[in-house]
Order: structure tokens, then C-alpha cells, then sequence
């Protein structure tokens, strides 16, 4: 997709990965965001990755890095405001370093979505369950959002709502979109 950047989150604390970085855990004999970048590397003019830790080990992988505006791990919507402020496109790609099951199947349906109404949130679903931190943004968003995280807010799906949206059903493809959290998770998968 033309005009994309893409910011890979990778920000969290780890807390069910025994305080670990979740993006740096090895799966599959490469660092979990490894499966991350190599499928939107392609299809994107530009990635950062979002990380409040061992960013220089993320740089390695990156165009840029970027870190929270906001001390004291201020969640997902802080990593996404990090990366809209450093975007140069007019949408930003939004995903988490965790999913690393995604396939180009699922990021075609979320770009030919995104490509039909550009000044919407696209946002991938399962029926009515929402998976925001897989996303396409407007870039005009950012000074929303910005204001939002001022006002001390940090619900993504509430602030999502506030804005014109459209949910993409990837129910068929679901097991895609499995968060790897845990030690155990992993190695179910490996």
C-alpha cells in the first residue's frame, strides 16, 4: 500500500513474560518482532518501532525507534502517538510485536479496506470483538490524539470511536491474530 508507514508496538511491560521484552523473545529462531517486520517491510514506505527499552537492539531492526511522549509505561496509545508524530505518510500501520501469526492475507484485507475510506480508523475484528492495536490511522489524527492522552485518557477502543471507523471481520483468520504472552504460549507454538 502506497503512503503507509508502519509502527510496530513494542513498548509493554512484559508482565506475563516474567518482566521480558516481549518483542526481543525468541520464537521460531528469530526475536518475536522479527515475523512483525518481515511481513510489512514490503508493503510499507516506513517502520518504526515503538519500544521504551533496549532501544538500541530495536534500531538494528528499524528505520527509526521511537519512545513513549509519556514516562511510566503509559500504554498502547502512547506508542501509537509516538508513532504518528514520527510518521511522514498520511496513514500510519499499527501493530503489536506479539502477533507474530499474522500473514499477508490478513494485511490485504485491512489495506483494501483502509485504500476505500482513508480518512476512516480501520481497524482489524472478530464479528464485534475489536483488535485496535491492528490498525490503519489518518495521520491528521495526531493532535487528536495528543490531546486525548493529555486529558489522561488511554482506552484505545473509546478514543477509536470518537472518530469515523470501520471494523474488517477477520474471523475466519482468527488464530492469526493470537497474542503471544506468555513463556508457555510460545512454546505451544513453536
Amino acid at each position: 500500500m502506497n503512503n503507509l508507514t508502519a509502527v510496530i508496538l513494542a513498548g509493554g511491560q512484559g508482565q506475563r513474560m516474567g518482566g521480558r521484552d516481549k518483542g526481543l523473545v525468541e520464537f521460531r529462531d528469530r526475536p518475536m518482532i522479527g515475523h512483525t517486520i518481515e511481513l510489512v517491510r514490503p508493503h510499507v514506505d516506513s517502520l518504526i518501532i515503538s519500544c521504551n527499552r533496549n532501544e538500541p537492539s530495536y534500531q538494528a531492526l528499524a528505520d527509526k525507534t521511537v519512545v513513549d511522549p509519556l514516562d511510566d509505561f503509559q500504554g498502547p496509545l502512547a506508542g501509537i502517538l509516538a508513532g504518528l508524530k514520527a510518521c511522514d505518510t498520511e496513514m500510519l500501520l499499527v501493530l503489536p510485536c506479539d502477533t507474530p501469526l499474522l500473514s499477508n492475507q490478513v494485511l490485504e484485507r485491512l489495506f483494501a479496506a483502509a485504500a476505500a475510506k482513508p480518512d476512516h480508523i480501520t481497524v482489524l475484528a472478530e464479528g464485534d470483538e475489536w483488535h485496535p492495536l491492528h490498525s490503519i490511522i489518518p495521520a491528521g489524527l495526531c493532535a487528536d490524539l495528543e490531546q486525548w492522552l493529555e486529558g489522561g485518557q488511554r482506552a484505545v477502543q473509546r478514543w477509536m470511536r470518537g472518530h469515523p471507523f470501520q471494523l474488517v471481520d477477520i474471523s475466519d483468520l482468527s488464530e492469526q491474530l493470537y497474542n503471544l504472552n506468555t513463556q508457555q504460549e510460545l512454546s505451544e507454538r513453536e
